[in-house]
């Protein structure tokens, strides 16, 4: 009862994303960079644009890139992953449809980048040189 009427005065606190089941595959190998393009607007073309121009770069820091669209999760370069893209947008609390969205997941299955507009290569690759690099 104690805790109830604590939770209730200070709020209950916000719970971190948990990593979804096809996307464990990736912990302690390889950086997850999720896109939501459902956006009715030009920010999954900017992103998208932007993630090609890098891709030997994502690809040489070990990232896959999934973009989730329609309902469907597909990956940007290299085709073969089954993902469940409603159990990622649910687990992950990406945005809503019809909205975009951009989440960097680390080797450790944690969020280390969300973002509601599409970051440059730069900027990714600046949030990943934040995160500690694979043993070699």
């Amino acid at each position: 009862m104690l805790r109830s009427i604590v939770h209730e005065i200070i709020g209950t606190p916000r719970r971190e994303p948990e990593l979804p089941q096809s996307l464990e595959r990736f912990r302690d190998s390889k950086r997850v960079l999720i896109i939501f393009a459902d956006a009715q607007d030009d920010r999954p073309a900017i992103q998208d644009e932007w993630l090609r121009n890098a891709q030997m770069r994502l690809i040489e820091e070990d990232v896959e890139v999934f973009i989730i669209a329609g309902g469907g999760a597909f990956s940007l370069f290299d085709d073969g992953w089954e993902l469940d893209a409603d159990d990622i947008r649910e687990r992950l609390q990406g945005p809503p449809y019809s909205e975009f969205g951009l989440i960097l997941i680390g080797r450790d299955g944690t969020v280390k980048l969300r973002s509601s507009e599409p970051r440059t290569a730069e900027e990714i690759f600046a949030a990943l040189d934040k995160l500690p690099k694979k043993a070699s």
